[in-house]
């Protein structure tokens, strides 16, 4: 965001409460602990979307990430012959410590830009309304710090909330919990093995969901994500031994393991709280606070197992330049103009996930084990997913889809997409899904607590 509003010709304050050095490379980034942003060690996804806002909108910072060992991976390789519109829909592979990294120095080098770390805020200082307008921030330490506009990007765990509430203004909020946790490991390749990237290393069996993700540097990362509340499936895997032995077993994440150990980075990260939650600025009369705005998960999360979170905080970012650009000396205006791009581009997404968690995740959903069993219905949905793999035209659509490249209203008035669907539900015995061939829970807790390599 601050490099969006930067180059915009913004003069922009970044504070940041972490107290965080100039890291000398990609390896030292990602061995810096974040108090504030412990996330960054856990998996990630870097969807198409991403791909296409840096490359067309930051194309420095693309090209550094390139240099610093990212690489891009083409999604749509069993789809049929090359359509131009594949390079859009190209994923980013790397570590999300490497990615924060190279956007710290293309900021570090924005003249408009003040970077200040190691320090909180405690409070947005506010002008009574209505509707009330923000004027700049308190700080921990009980200093003022003015500004025209102040944008909250402070994350899931954000204080906003009460921030706001201090000042008379009540932010409505949609929550769901996604029932899930994840528990992530690091690895470095040996020098001599390498791996092939798959876009699909995932998989999920019902009592856990799988997903093996390569990175920049040699490096790969593999989450097993599990339901919050199987509390024997979470004290096993947070062994790191016993965590190495689950990947050796369960399909996917065992051919990284196939020719042999790989070297940890770091234990086993436990990370709770997965939730989806959307929030609200405006209301029937207008916006709800002035000269304030929020980004990223501060002011919408999805659930992280579907890698949507850093994907659509860019976007925010440069629907917050837009607003300002258009509306640069109406802050009503701007704010109004802001939350509508949002309710357009952001929101539908808070709603597929939760549509997607009561499918597989949600403790609430009709069918714990997923859609697939859900009748009629679910066989002619498990059979588009199917079909999916290869067809390109279903494929491509879903790409689009998962990528965020387009929105689920746009998808659902494809007409060529709705026949090719239609057409394959009509006969779903045609695309059986194959189910993963893996251990069932109780067959995984047994070999985790009686074989010696896991002892």
């Amino acid at each position: 965001t601050a490099l969006a509003l930067a180059r915009h010709g913004e003069r922009v304050t970044l504070l940041e409460q972490d107290a965080l050095g100039v890291a000398d490379g990609p390896e030292a980034a990602f061995a810096a602990e974040r108090r504030g942003a412990p996330q960054v060690h856990q998996t990630h996804g870097f969807l198409a979307r991403l791909q296409v806002s840096l490359r067309d909108q930051f194309p420095d910072v693309f090209d550094e990430l390139l240099r610093a060992g990212c690489t891009t991976m083409q999604t749509t390789a069993e789809l049929g012959d090359p359509q131009p519109e594949d390079e859009d829909l190209k994923v980013i592979i790397v570590r999300r410590t490497t990615l924060e990294w190279v956007l710290r120095r293309a900021v570090l080098q924005e003249q408009a830009v003040e970077v200040t770390t190691g320090r909180a805020v405690a409070g947005l200082v506010v002008t009574p309304g209505p509707p009330p307008v923000v004027t700049g921030v308190r700080m921990r330490d009980g200093s003022v710090m003015e500004a025209d506009m102040v944008v909250a990007a402070t994350g899931r765990r954000s204080p906003l909330p009460s921030w706001l509430a201090r000042a008379g203004v009540e932010v409505p909020e949609k929550v769901r919990e996604s029932g899930l946790m994840y528990m992530s490991r690091w690895y470095h390749l040996p020098p001599d093995r390498q791996i092939e990237l798959d876009p699909k290393l995932g998989g999920d069996l019902g009592f856990v969901k799988y997903l093996g993700v390569p990175g920049d540097g040699d490096t790969l990362s593999v989450t097993l994500a599990i339901r919050s509340d199987d509390t024997d499936l979470r004290v096993a895997l947070g062994d790191d031994r016993r965590f190495d032995h689950a990947c050796r077993i369960l399909p996917g994440p065992d051919r990284f393991f196939r020719k042999g150990p790989l070297e940890p980075i770091g234990g086993v990260r436990p990370m709770g709280g997965l939730l989806n939650r959307v929030r609200r600025f405006t209301g029937e009369d207008g916006p709800l606070v002035l000269g304030f705005h929020a980004v990223g998960d501060a002011h919408t999360c999805t659930n992280p197992l579907y890698g949507r979170g850093c994907s659509l905080a860019v976007v925010q970012a440069l629907l917050l330049r837009q607003a300002l650009a258009d509306h640069p000396d109406d802050p009503a205006a701007r704010a109004a103009a802001y939350e509508a791009a949002c309710q357009r581009e952001i929101t539908p997404w808070y709603e597929v996930s939760v549509q997607m968690d009561r499918l597989g995740a949600d403790p609430a959903g009709f069918s714990a084990g997923g859609g697939a069993d859900g009748g009629a219905g679910g066989k002619a949905m498990a059979a588009v997913m199917a079909a999916a793999a290869t067809d390109p035209v279903i494929g491509r659509g879903l790409l689009k889809f998962w990528n965020l490249m387009t929105t689920p209203a746009e998808l659902a008035a494809d007409a060529i997409f709705l026949a090719r669907v239609g057409e394959v539900m009509a006969d779903p015995d045609r695309y059986p899904l194959e189910r993963p061939d893996g251990p069932s829970r109780d067959e995984l807790l047994e070999a985790l607590h009686t074989t010696e390599d896991a002892a």
